[in-house]
C-alpha cells in the first residue's frame, strides 16, 4: 500500500472545500446521508441482459403528527369544537396490479396490496414476475440464448406506538439466467487442444465449461425497534435483527445473522452517537462430489464482524462538527482489526444559499458471497471475495441553490483502499501453445489502490411541470500493482428530464453516457481488451385514463448501442415495453 502522507491529505482537503458535494439535491439543501457517487438507478444502463421499465410502484408511507396550541383566556370557559371546512377524503385504493410485454419475448407483471388510513399499522404486500427469452448477438457474430427470469416478493409491516415503532420486513428474490457470454474454450471431444487447469493438470476443454444454467435465490428478514421520542433531550435508539439466506444453482449457500444498534445520547447542546453491531456469516460448499474438479475448488468460510463507531456531534447555527472513530474487528481464522478516523464539519456560508463541508472517514467492505454474486452474476461460484478496507477517505464539497428553481451539489473524494477486488475473465492456457482459452465466467484479482472521485448533481426546475436532473462522476483509479482497474469506468454522466403536460399525461427522456473500460485479455498483445464507451437514450410516457387505470410505454437504448456490462456479455439492443396498471 502506498504511504499515507497526512499533510498531503490536509492540503487536498483545504484546496477542495469549494469543489464537491454531498447529498442528492433538495430545495432546502439538507443532508440526510452521504452522497453515493454513482449515476442513480433510474439513469443507469441495466446490468442484466434486459432493460427494466423505469416505472416502479413502491409503497411509501408518511405519518406526521401536527399539533396546534389552544388559545384562550384565564377565565374558565366551556370548550367549543373548532369549525372545520368540509373536505372530501381523497379516494385511496388498497390494491394495484400491472402487466405488460416487450420485445426480446418479454412478459412482466406485479401486484401490490397495502392497508390505507390506519393510525396504528402500516402493512404492504408485493409480488412480481418478469421473464425474457430473447437471443443476443455476441462479439463473434453468433446468436446466443439469453433467458432471464426474475421473481420478487415482499412484506412490509409497521406497528406504531406512542413513542416507538416496531418494524418487520421480509423480502424474497430469485433470478434465473444462463452463462450466455462469449468464450473461446474448445469443448469438442475430437479437439487436440488441451488446457492447463491451473494446478498442472491437463484437461479437455469440456471439463472447463460449466452448465449454462445458473440461478440465485435470496430471503431476507428484518425485525427492528425504532424510538421516536419527540423531545430533543430524550435518548433515541434504533435496534435491529437481520437474517439472510442465499443459495445458487451450483449448490453454494450462505447464511448471515446480525444484530445492530444506533443510540443517540443528548449531552447538553451536544450529543453522543453510538452505532455498531455484530454479524455472523457462513458460506457452505456444495454437498456431494465436485463434478468439475478441474474448474472449481469449493471452500467454506465463517466470518464474524464486530463494529463500534462512536462519535461526538456538536451542532451549531453556522458550524456543525462530528468527531469519532470507526472500529471493526474481523474474525475468520485469522484476526484483523480496522480503525479509521471520523471527522466532519459542515459550515453554512449563506443561509439557504450555499454551504460547504469537509471531513475524513473510512469503512470496511466485507465481500459477502451473495452481494458479490449480485454485483457480477457471472462470477465463478467457487470464488470467495476478501474483505476490503477504505482506511482513509477524505472528502470536501459544496452544496446550495442558485435560485428557487436550481439546486446543486459537488463533491471531491480521495481515498486509500486496501484489498480492492477487480473482476477478470478466467483464462486457461492451451497445451504446447502460448494461447489461452477465455471463459465466460469471472474471477477476482486484488490490489491496494488510491482513488480520486469528482461527482456532482444539478437540478433545474424552470417551471412547475418540468424538472431536469444532471448527475455525473469521474473516477481516477491508481492501482499499486495491476496495470489497470479492470472493468471500472472512468466516468458516468446522466441527464433526465420529465414533463407533466396535464393530470393525465407525463413524458420523460434520459441520456446516459458510460466511459470506456479496460478488460484483461491474455491473448492481446498488450493484455488489454477495450470495452467502448456507451451512449444510451431512452423515452417513456404514462397516460392516466382515470383514477384507476393508466397506460405506460417506454423505448430504451434508442441508439442501439452495443453495450457490454462485463467482457463477453452484451446487453439487449433497442427494446420497448408497453403495459397497463389498475388500482382497485
Amino acid at each position: 500500500m502506498k504511504t499515507i502522507n497526512i499533510f498531503t491529505l490536509l492540503t487536498i482537503f483545504l484546496m477542495s472545500v469549494g469543489v464537491s458535494a454531498q447529498e442528492p439535491l433538495s430545495k432546502d439543501v439538507r443532508v440526510v446521508r452521504e452522497f453515493d457517487p454513482t449515476v442513480s438507478d433510474a439513469m443507469k444502463i441495466n446490468q442484466m441482459p434486459d432493460r427494466e421499465d423505469t416505472l416502479k410502484i413502491n409503497p411509501r408511507f408518511s405519518y406526521r403528527v401536527v399539533g396546534q396550541p389552544l388559545s384562550g383566556t384565564p377565565e374558565v370557559e366551556p370548550m367549543s369544537a373548532a369549525a372545520l371546512a368540509r373536505q372530501h377524503k381523497r379516494e385511496l385504493y388498497p390494491s394495484y396490479v400491472r402487466g405488460g410485454l416487450g420485445n426480446y419475448e418479454t412478459l412482466f407483471g406485479d401486484i401490490f396490496y397495502n392497508i390505507t388510513r390506519n393510525e396504528k399499522f402500516a402493512f404492504a404486500l408485493s409480488l412480481g414476475q418478469e421473464s425474457s427469452w430473447g437471443n443476443i448477438e455476441l462479439e463473434d457474430g453468433a446468436s446466443s440464448d439469453a433467458p432471464l427470469h426474475r421473481t420478487n416478493g415482499g412484506l412490509y409491516l409497521r406497528h406504531f406506538f406512542d413513542d416507538k415503532t416496531l418494524e418487520l420486513d421480509m423480502d424474497f428474490n430469485r433470478r434465473a439466467y444462463e452463462y450466455y457470454g462469449y468464450q473461446t474454450i474448445d469443448a469438442a471431444d475430437e479437439s487436440i487442444v488441451f488446457y492447463d487447469a491451473g494446478d498442472g493438470t491437463i484437461v479437455r476443454g469440456g471439463a472447463l465449461i460449466p452448465e449454462r444454467k445458473q440461478r440465485q435465490t435470496a430471503f431476507d428478514l428484518h425485525i427492528g425497534l425504532l424510538g421516536q421520542q419527540s423531545d430533543v433531550d430524550d435518548t433515541r435508539y434504533h435496534l435491529g435483527f437481520n437474517y439472510g439466506a442465499f443459495n445458487n444453482y451450483t449448490g453454494v449457500g450462505e447464511n448471515r445473522f446480525s444484530l445492530s444498534g444506533d443510540l443517540k445520547l443528548p449531552l447538553g447542546a451536544a450529543g453522543l452517537h453510538l452505532d455498531g453491531g455484530v454479524s455472523y456469516n457462513k458460506v457452505n460448499a456444495p454437498k456431494g462430489e465436485n463434478e468439475m474438479p478441474a474448474l472449481w475448488t469449493f471452500e467454506e468460510r465463517e466470518q464474524i464482524f464486530l463494529t463500534l463507531n462512536p462519535r461526538m456531534v456538536i451542532p451549531g447555527g453556522k458550524l456543525s462538527v462530528e468527531i469519532g472513530v470507526n472500529a471493526t474487528g474481523e474474525f475468520s481464522g485469522a484476526e484483523d482489526f480496522y480503525l479509521s478516523p471520523h471527522v466532519k464539519g459542515d459550515l453554512v456560508i449563506a443561509e439557504g444559499i450555499v454551504s460547504t463541508f469537509l471531513g475524513m472517514t473510512g469503512e470496511v467492505r466485507p465481500g459477502y458471497y451473495s452481494e458479490m454474486m449480485a454485483e457480477n452474476p457471472f462470477l465463478s461460484p467457487d470464488v470467495l471475495v476478501k474483505t476490503a478496507h477504505s482506511n482513509i477517505r477524505g472528502f470536501a464539497g459544496v452544496k446550495g441553490n442558485f435560485s428557487s428553481a436550481t439546486s446543486f451539489t459537488a463533491r471531491l473524494d480521495y481515498e486509500f483502499i486496501e484489498n480492492e477486488h477487480f473482476y477478470e475473465n478466467l483464462f486457461f492456457q492451451e497445451s504446447a501453445s502460448v494461447n489461452y482459452g477465455m471463459s465466460n465466467m469471472f474471477t477476482v484479482n486484488y490490489d491496494d489502490v488510491t482513488m480520486l472521485t469528482l461527482s456532482g448533481e444539478l437540478l433545474v426546475r424552470p417551471v412547475q411541470q418540468l424538472d431536469i436532473i444532471l448527475k455525473g462522476a469521474y473516477y481516477g483509479w491508481e492501482p499499486d500493482v495491476l496495470e489497470h482497474a479492470w472493468n471500472k469506468p472512468e466516468m458516468e454522466i446522466g441527464i433526465r428530464a420529465g414533463y407533466q403536460f396535464n393530470q393525465e399525461l407525463r413524458v420523460d427522456a434520459a441520456f446516459n453516457l458510460l466511459g470506456e473500460r479496460k478488460a484483461r485479455d491474455l491473448n492481446a498483445i498488450d493484455g488489454v481488451k477495450m470495452l467502448k464507451s456507451v451512449a444510451d437514450f431512452n423515452l417513456g410516457g404514462n397516460y392516466q385514463l382515470n383514477k384507476r387505470l393508466h397506460f405506460f410505454a417506454r423505448i430504451q437504448n434508442i441508439f442501439a448501442a452495443k453495450y457490454y456490462q462485463w467482457s463477453g456479455y452484451p446487453m439487449q439492443g433497442i427494446n420497448f415495453r408497453v403495459g397497463a396498471g389498475y388500482s382497485f
